[in-house]
């Protein structure tokens, strides 16, 4: 019998788990909301269409997939943008914009679990919907900065690219759809010898070869652009150059150009990205901790045409890279004889915000200080 097992990919989350995972969403939402944005809540599960529609056919194999009564076929949340652009255009076509919007929810998707991955995660984040241009891109950015500084990460750095450079070149290059799709993920996943051997059986500029081959390496200050001059001969790719060299430049003026590297590597895996997209990572876990981009076309496909842009916080990430932090509050115990004492010093004591716990096991004096000292930051209080 299973009676102690969860399923694989699950995991039960105790009060110390819970509690940095509460911070996180605290902190976070403080921030959105001090820049306006505003809380949506939409369904764990959506029609296996609206998914798709939004995503991508591809991201089947990753969905939790079950059908209802009726015989429609539902998902599993495997994110949350689409489902925020299937609200958009649901609820707020007669709205006024920009909206700003944000979430916190869990996402899940059948992956293969490890450390860091789960098939059960938290995604915390915004969504500005309705604005395009770099001003709408650096402020999202620049929550995301703020974010993790908020949170308590100082040792972070957020990689920034426009997806328009990568699919121009391959524009350029005349290759399938399969072919793209490889190249993609070879670039993504920084595999340089298996993506320099795809490289030289095709049949394509050499050029455009030794440009695509050096994608994944592209990585730094605003000087990483010049590693790539195949682009001037393509328009849109230059474009989107001169798109990243702005909000490289709009991003110094917000202050939070010290944590902004460019990454030409950088791609997202969701098909919906058409401009800017940007990651968050920490030398201490070796996986994103956020990641976004504008996605102008998503909404569209929900008969709603609206550019926006916004980006995801992994809330279980972060909290495997968070030091101990100190509590907001200060802990006490409360213990002894005089039982009416306790009560009224508890009162007091959680009347200026304090966590209060009273001893209800009449234990003596010596067994509360044993249990003080196994709480972290607690102090026992003993009334006699």
């Amino acid at each position: 019998m299973r009676i102690k097992e969860i399923p694989k990919g699950l995991r039960d989350l105790l009060p110390a788990e819970v509690k940095k995972m509460r911070s996180i969403e605290n902190k976070a939402t403080r921030l959105f909301q001090s820049y306006g944005y505003e809380e949506v809540i939409t369904p764990t599960f959506e029609y296996l269409e609206v998914v798709e529609n939004g995503a991508g056919g591809n991201i089947r194999q990753e969905l939790f997939l079950f059908m209802d009564r009726e015989g429609g076929i539902l998902s599993l949340r495997p994110e949350i943008t689409v489902s925020i652009a299937r609200l958009a255009a649901t609820h707020l076509q007669d709205a006024c914009f920009p909206q700003r919007l944000f979430y916190q929810a869990n996402v899940f998707r059948h992956v293969q679990p490890h450390l860091a991955q789960y098939r059960e995660f938290w995604q915390l984040g915004i969504e500005l919907l309705g604005a395009s241009g770099v001003k709408a891109d650096a402020e999202v950015i620049t929550i995301a900065v703020q974010a993790l500084q908020d949170i308590g990460l100082d040792n972070f750095k957020v990689s920034l690219n426009q997806i328009g450079i990568f699919n121009s070149l391959l524009d350029d290059s005349g290759m399938n759809l399969e072919d793209r799709s490889l190249i993609r993920s070879l670039v993504e996943k920084k595999d340089l010898v298996e993506l320099s051997r795809v490289l030289e059986e095709m049949m394509i500029d050499d050029g455009l070869k030794e440009t695509i081959a050096a994608l994944p390496v592209s990585h730094g200050g605003i000087e990483v652009l010049n590693r790539i001059p195949y682009v001037e001969k393509n328009r849109n790719a230059s474009t989107a150059v001169n798109d990243l060299i702005e909000i490289f430049d709009v991003l110094k003026v917000s202050g939070v150009k010290d944590k902004i590297v460019l990454d030409m590597g950088v791609l997202r895996g969701l098909d919906y990205y058409t401009g800017i997209v940007f990651e968050g990572y920490s030398p201490d876990l070796g996986y994103g901790l956020l990641g976004g981009g504008r996605y102008d076309n998503l909404m569209g496909k929900f008969g709603f045409p609206c550019p926006a842009t916004g980006f995801s916080l992994g809330m279980d990430r972060l909290a495997l890279v968070l030091k101990h932090q100190q509590s907001e509050t200060q802990r006490y115990l409360l213990g002894g004889s005089n039982f009416q004492a306790m009560v009224d010093k508890a009162q007091k004591l959680r009347g200026e915000g304090n966590i209060v716990e009273i001893d209800v096991l009449g234990s003596n004096r010596e067994a509360l200080e044993q249990v003080a000292r196994e709480r972290e930051d607690c102090i026992l209080i003993y009334l006699d």
